[in-house]
């Protein structure tokens, strides 16, 4: 066997290119990850549903083509369970609606179960299931877009629901969800401690919470 410094190692010969067989091919489009999809109900069955990026939980995935079926045809929403889209409220203690990194508020989308299905988490999952089904499925997208059920936040105490209407809606949508949806005047729910703290868990709110619901208390319906 000749001494290892006597080997002569040949360097590899290109392919000619009249021998490659190659078609034209475009650029691949890699489908993006799966967008996440939160459900959380608070009490009265009102439900909110926050369409995430997949890679950070605190920023909206893209849906204004969604948001622009919603607009232009009303029965788009009637057949989902959508009772409307808001902004999503930063905490109970603060009256803000929250902000992304991007500078854009963070948009929910929201509906509401009937009284015999009021913390029925399988109601809400079917709700949030069927919206789901309609954005893979039903939207022609501008960008490449899909959506994945991520988790049900809803909180529970003792088997019942532990979140109050301040947790997901601004002022201007409590009162104007509690007045088309739940009850005809204040004042026939002002001196109630239970109801009234089911709509306020926040002190401050509750201690103002006659004032609150009367300045808010048509603006749902003005939307008719």
């Amino acid at each position: 066997m000749p001494p290892k410094s006597n080997i002569v190692i040949s360097s590899p010969v290109r392919k000619k290119l009249s021998e490659v067989k190659a078609k034209y091919s475009s650029v691949r489009r890699v489908s993006n990850k799966q967008n996440n999809v939160f459900v959380k109900e608070v009490h009265y069955g009102l439900m909110s549903l926050q369409l995430k990026k997949s890679t950070n939980k605190d920023e909206d995935a893209y849906f204004k083509d969604f948001l622009d079926n919603l607009d232009n045809d009303s029965t788009i929403a009637e057949k989902l369970g959508i009772i409307k889209v808001t902004f999503e409220r930063e905490s109970a203690n603060f009256n803000n609606a929250k902000t992304q990194l991007s500078g854009y508020k963070s948009k929910q989308i929201l509906g509401i179960a009937p009284q015999d299905k009021e913390n029925d988490s399988d109601y809400r999952k079917d709700w949030a299931d069927k919206i789901i089904e309609y954005l893979n499925n039903g939207i022609k997208w501008k960008y490449e877009n899909s959506f994945r059920f991520r988790a049900d936040m809803t909180r529970n105490k003792n088997g019942k629901i532990d979140s109050s209407l301040d947790e997901v809606l601004l002022n201007e949508d409590i009162g104007g969800f509690v007045g088309l949806y739940l009850f005809d005047e204040v004042n026939t729910i002002k001196d109630n401690k239970e109801i009234m703290g089911y709509i306020f868990g926040n002190k401050e709110n509750l201690e103002h919470g006659e004032s609150l619901l009367l300045e808010n208390w048509n603006n749902w319906k003005d939307d008719e």
